[in-house]
């Protein structure tokens, strides 16, 4: 076996055990103690965080976390995973804090000068937007791992008020630049969506015993999920500049109904709990849009157009 060959094959086994001794890698590839210990040497050099424990049971492990073997990757492949990290940098906070960075500048390294060269062209015309925020997004590791491990933890969630709450987390995803985690929330008694930049407090001291077995459930489900018993029909009158706002939302570009002078009409269901953003989204449109359905939307509108035609009466 080629020296090559025989270090790819080692990092391979390291990987594969939590402990073990020079002989037995040494027997393992046919190789004598002494040429083993070169090998591991080398493993070291090329960044391989090996561990030595002597004493009567001791050996090397691999410290803190496993390294990937080298993998083989076409131009295509090479270029795709690059912008695919790239597409992160404009997240304040990830869940696997600077990794993303690191891990790109050792794949960048690797590359052939020529595909240097042509990624770095694609850089000055192809870019991933997503909008930057300020927000400070201080637990995202923490959820994601509690997630992991099916565990029950406390927070304080600032939203109208500042509350402490134990919940389960089931998953986190991102959208427009902003966190969120879905989790069974105790106080409600039931499942809730929370942002995590409003999360101010989190603790591992939470009642386990109520840990729920959510094995099976897929986060991807639960993206704008609604139950039946909490749906409620929307209905939006839009003018040709409306429909052309909508276009830009995700979630009402497929429910809008075109007419042919460019105005139309958005006919889909919502979650009640969405009333709040629906009432501060279609009042932006100002006459662009009018909400005829649901009725809570209606009055709300009402509602903030009398306070802030207050509000610009006391200043006149």
């Amino acid at each position: 076996m080629h020296k090559a060959q025989r270090l790819i094959q080692l990092i391979m086994l390291v990987n594969e055990r939590k402990r073990f001794t020079v002989q037995e890698l040494a027997d393992e590839c046919g190789v004598s103690r002494r040429t083993m210990l070169r090998d591991l040497m080398e493993l070291s050099e090329l960044g391989v965080p090996l561990y030595s424990e002597v004493g009567v049971g001791g050996g090397y492990r691999v410290l803190r976390e496993k390294v990937l073997p080298p993998i083989s990757f076409t131009e295509h492949e090479a270029t795709a995973l690059f912008f695919a990290c790239q597409s992160l940098k404009n997240y304040k906070a990830l869940p696997f804090e600077n990794e993303v960075g690191t891990a790109l500048q050792k794949f960048f390294h690797y590359l052939s000068s020529d595909l240097k060269r042509k990624i770095e062209r694609m850089q000055q015309r192809l870019v991933f937007w997503v909008p930057p925020h300020e927000l400070e997004v201080r637990f995202l590791e923490e959820l994601l791992e509690a997630a992991l491990d099916q565990r029950v933890v406390t927070i304080v969630y600032e939203a109208a008020s500042r509350r402490e709450r134990m919940i389960q987390p089931l998953g986190l995803y991102t959208m427009s630049g902003l966190w969120y985690c879905q989790a069974y929330c105790f106080l409600a008694g039931d499942y809730r969506v929370f942002r995590v930049d409003r999360v101010k407090h989190f603790s591992e001291e939470a009642d386990q015993s109520l840990r729920l077995d959510t094995s099976e459930e897929r986060l991807e489900s639960w993206i704008m999920r609604m139950e039946k018993s909490d749906a409620v029909e929307l209905e939006v009158e839009l003018t040709a500049e409306g429909v052309r706002r909508c276009q830009s939302d995700l979630w009402l570009y497929g429910a809008i109904e075109r007419r042919e002078d460019g105005s139309g009409t958005i006919r889909t269901k919502m979650s009640a709990s969405y009333t709040p953003w629906a009432v501060h989204y279609f009042l932006g449109f100002g006459m662009e849009a009018n909400v005829r359905r649901p009725q809570a939307v209606r009055d709300q509108i009402r509602s903030k157009l009398r306070s802030l035609q207050e509000q610009y009466d006391l200043e006149a």
